[in-house]
């Protein structure tokens, strides 16, 4: 028999999980009661498995999430991001604490309507809106955030065909700092193409540029780079004030 190698042990920290978006992992604690209601008789009544959700938490979190902004700033508006959860009920929980209501297919823009969301506070964004989702958000009056100028071009056509003035806002993808960068979607900042779809919007006179759009990604643990966007999107609202007024 052959004598096995010695190998020096070694003793290494072993970590629970790795952070998320949501910070760091928290230690999982069996629970019994959901809002008061048995965990035992819920999964008797409907069978395992089963997803919960608290319709109490889901509302504690909106308000204080909406308090730390309303506090500090005069003009909030919240919108309810339908593919995050389209559940009805989850959906119309949020409408009824004031949340607008933000979609990203032809899908999701007519479940808000069947939530009896008016058109004029749905947000109609994402990249791949078909021809016939921007003429019924026009319809409705919808704010349709613009991803890119074959989607700026087919607006501007849609408005003279239709006659309308579509509320308009653009989304910028910029950097912040952060890598990779955020940018597979909208109209770069530093390269001036943001800028460029803007002078196209408001030369255009058939689109009502109403806002300015960012998502600079997940995973987000600095604020400072939520400051270097606001900064970023901030001068270009003061670039297009001073240029058209």
């Amino acid at each position: 028999m052959n004598k096995l190698t010695f190998e020096r042990p070694i003793i290494q920290r072993i970590n629970a999980g790795l952070p998320s978006k949501y910070g760091m992992p928290r230690r999982l604690e069996p629970l019994s009661l959901i809002d008061g209601v048995s965990i035992e008789s819920l999964l008797q009544e409907f069978g395992s498995p089963l997803f919960i959700l608290s319709e109490q938490t889901i509302r504690k979190t909106y308000r204080e999430a909406y308090r730390a902004f309303s506090s500090r700033y005069p003009k909030v508006q919240f919108s309810w991001s339908y593919k995050t959860n389209y559940l009805n009920a989850v959906c119309n929980i949020f409408h009824q604490e004031g949340a607008w209501a933000e979609v990203v297919s032809g899908f999701e823009f007519q479940k808000a309507l069947a939530n009896g969301v008016p058109g004029e506070l749905i947000l109609f964004n994402g990249p791949d809106k078909s021809r016939e989702d921007l003429k019924i958000a026009i319809q409705h009056q919808s704010l349709i955030h613009i991803d890119h100028f074959d989607e700026l071009y087919e607006l501007i056509h849609l408005s003279k065909e239709m006659e309308e003035r579509p509320k308009v806002a653009i989304r910028v993808n910029l950097d912040t700092g952060i890598y990779p960068l955020w940018d597979r979607f909208g109209f770069n900042f530093e390269n001036g193409e943001a800028w460029d779809a803007i002078n196209r919007i408001m030369t255009s006179q058939r689109l009502d540029l109403v806002g300015l759009h960012t998502h600079i990604g997940t995973y987000m643990l600095s604020t400072d780079s939520y400051r270097i966007a606001a900064t970023k999107l901030a001068s270009l609202a003061v670039k297009l004030e001073r240029k058209y007024g």
